[in-house]
C-alpha cells in the first residue's frame, strides 16, 4: 500500500496537518482507511507517515517488510500474528520482518514506513507505554518515555507529557523532529497544536514551546530528516 503522489515532501519546510479535519481515504483492503500525513518516494530517503483505521474484524495480508516499519497504537487493538497491542504501544519491525496487519474490535494506527538509515535495521521492539518505566525531569516539567536507544546520535523517539504551564526552553531542532500530539495542547510562537495534530520542524528552525491549562502528552521522533 503505498502512495501515488509526494506528501509533505520537502524536509526544509514545516508541516502541520490537523489529522481531525482530514478525511479517511479508502484503501484497496476492506475496512481499512488511512489519512496520508507525508510520502517520501525515493530508494534512499523513502518514507511514508499515515494514520490507518482497522474496522473491526479488518486485515491486511501478510508480508515480509522490505523497509523498516514503525508503528504506535493511537487507540484499540493492533494484532499482527504475534501478539495482539492495546493503545499506545510502540511497535519497530525490521526489514524482513514478517507480519499480518489486523485487529479484531477494531483500531487506529500511527505508521511509518522507512528505508532504513542505517543497513544494520535492529531488533524488534515492543513498549507499551502504560507499564514501561518513565522517567521524570521535572526542571523540565515534563516525563518521558524513551522508545528505542540512540545509539549513533541520528535517530531518537520518545514520549514525552509535558505538565500544565510549562515553558520549555528555546531550542532549533539540529536533527529535525516529527511530532504527533497524543492528549492536551502545545504552543509556541507559530501556533496551537492540539490532540491529533501532526507537525514536523524541518532542521535548524527554532521554537520556544509551552502550555497553559493543560498537559500536552506528544509523541516524537528526532533525525528522520538527515539523510
Amino acid at each position: 500500500m503505498r502512495v501515488a503522489a509526494s506528501v509533505n515532501a520537502d524536509p526544509t519546510q514545516c508541516a502541520v496537518v490537523n489529522t481531525n479535519e482530514v478525511p479517511w481515504e479508502k484503501t484497496e483492503y476492506p475496512g481499512v482507511s488511512r489519512k496520508v500525513l507525508e510520502f517520501v518516494n525515493d530508494p534512499k530517503k523513502g518514507r511514508e507517515t499515515s494514520l490507518l483505521n482497522f474496522e473491526p474484524g479488518a486485515s491486511m495480508p501478510a508480508e515480509t517488510l522490505a523497509d523498516r516499519l514503525d508503528i504506535f497504537v493511537v487507540e484499540g487493538t493492533y494484532s499482527d500474528g504475534h501478539g495482539d497491542y492495546g493503545p499506545h504501544t510502540f511497535i519497530r519491525n525490521p526489514p524482513g520482518f514478517h507480519h499480518a496487519p489486523a485487529s479484531k474490535t477494531g483500531c487506529v494506527i500511527y505508521a511509518k514506513w522507512r528505508v532504513p538509515i542505517r543497513a544494520a535495521a535492529g531488533e524488534r521492539i515492543v513498549v507499551d507505554a502504560k507499564t514501561a518505566q518513565w522517567m521524570a525531569f521535572p526542571h523540565r516539567g515534563a516525563d518521558v518515555l524513551h522508545l528505542y536507544p540512540n545509539k549513533d546520535g541520528i535517530e531518537t523517539s520518545r514520549i514525552g507529557n509535558v505538565h500544565p504551564n510549562r515553558q520549555l526552553p528555546s531550542h532549533d531542532h539540529s536533527i529535525g523532529e516529527e511530532t504527533l500530539v497524543l492528549e492536551g495542547c502545545l504552543k509556541d510562537e507559530y501556533a496551537a497544536y492540539t490532540t491529533g495534530v501532526w507537525f514536523r520542524m524541518p532542521c535548524g528552525m527554532p521554537h520556544a514551546p509551552f502550555t497553559e491549562n493543560e498537559n500536552c502528552k506528544m509523541l516524537i521522533r528526532e533525525g528522520d530528516l538527515i539523510w
